[in-house]
């Protein structure tokens, strides 16, 4: 993993901006999702009991797997055999997914794991990117409010007419963000958007964020009504809900279909079809994209700021 700042970096950090605390995404959002964690970790400082918290060992090394393959330290070949490794190390340490039922932790750790094993085995580092990986960022929200944090991925790359375009990239092991969830978790993004924004100065049309969900494949079929159309699957399931498409295809292109879908679901791929079949199904890594508007930041930096007040105002009642 990237070099993090030591204590007297931040402290400078801090007197560059006149503040005494540089807060994080993930102290922010402890305040909004729960005030008592946050009174118990931020103003108590009680350490939190997180031997439970298998996810969160697991997101951290696959993680590290990442930034080592796209900075040349291993290759893609590789990447399984690292992750292969720290299943090991946390077995031996006896996470779990589940302490209170073993059978539902062995059915966890099967789907869960499987399909990052299917990530890291057909994940392809993206070539169009020029990649800075853990970039430590500071975010002014307003005099006296700064956050920090690193960015997973940020990308730079140049487009045909020589202008520079910036792609933030966080990676995901967690379950899909929709709906309210995804609106709920954004702001971290946004934040980084602004961050970047403020160290180069570049427009925010010039900068894109997004989310990469290992978990999960993009599909792109083709339809019979002529149109395509997207979804997002498990790793584990992409034989079981591709082969109903599969199916109709295989029938249409003057093939028959028992020759092809036993396979597609015994080995999980579409991999065995043939091509004029195959190229109407396209399946590629789970980005998910975000809107970055100056509204989006301007709403989010109105929330920080008055939350941040209210913590500063609680916090000195306490005292």
């Amino acid at each position: 993993m990237a070099e993090r700042k030591n204590k007297e970096e931040l402290n400078a950090i801090c007197k560059k901006y006149n503040t005494d605390i540089l807060w994080s995404w993930s102290r922010y959002n402890t305040y909004k999702t729960d005030h008592y964690s946050y009174f118990l970790k931020y103003v108590n400082n009680i350490k939190e009991d997180r031997r439970d918290s298998i996810y969160a060992v697991s997101g951290g090394y696959c993680h590290d797997i990442i930034e080592k393959y796209y900075n040349g330290t291993i290759t893609q070949e590789d990447m399984i055999n690292e992750y292969e490794d720290s299943l090991l190390t946390m077995n031996i340490a006896e996470y779990k997914y589940d302490r209170s039922d073993e059978d539902k932790n062995t059915a966890i750790a099967e789907k869960y794991e499987n399909c990052i094993r299917h990530f890291f085995r057909h994940h392809i580092k993206p070539d169009n990117l020029n990649m800075l990986l853990e970039m430590f960022c500071t975010i002014q929200v307003t005099d006296g409010i700064v956050f920090q944090g690193y960015i997973d991925n940020c990308g730079v790359y140049t487009e045909e007419n020589g202008k520079k375009k910036i792609v933030i990239t966080d990676y995901k092991t967690s379950t899909i963000y929709k709906g309210e969830k995804l609106e709920k978790e954004s702001g971290q993004l946004y934040l980084y958007a602004e961050g970047i924004r403020q160290k180069t100065g570049m427009s925010l049309d010039d900068i894109s964020i997004r989310y990469l969900f290992l978990k999960y494949v993009n599909v792109k079929y083709f339809q019979a009504n002529g149109e395509w159309k997207e979804r997002q699957i498990e790793r584990n399931q992409i034989g079981s809900k591709l082969v109903s498409t599969a199916k109709m295809w295989l029938k249409k292109c003057g093939y028959n279909p028992d020759d092809y879908v036993d396979d597609i679901v015994l080995y999980n791929s579409i991999d065995n079809l043939p091509d004029d079949v195959k190229e109407k199904i396209i399946i590629s890594d789970c980005y998910v994209y975000l809107p970055l508007t100056q509204e989006n930041i301007d709403n989010l930096k109105a929330d920080i700021i008055e939350t941040v007040t209210e913590i500063e105002t609680k916090t000195k009642e306490y005292e």
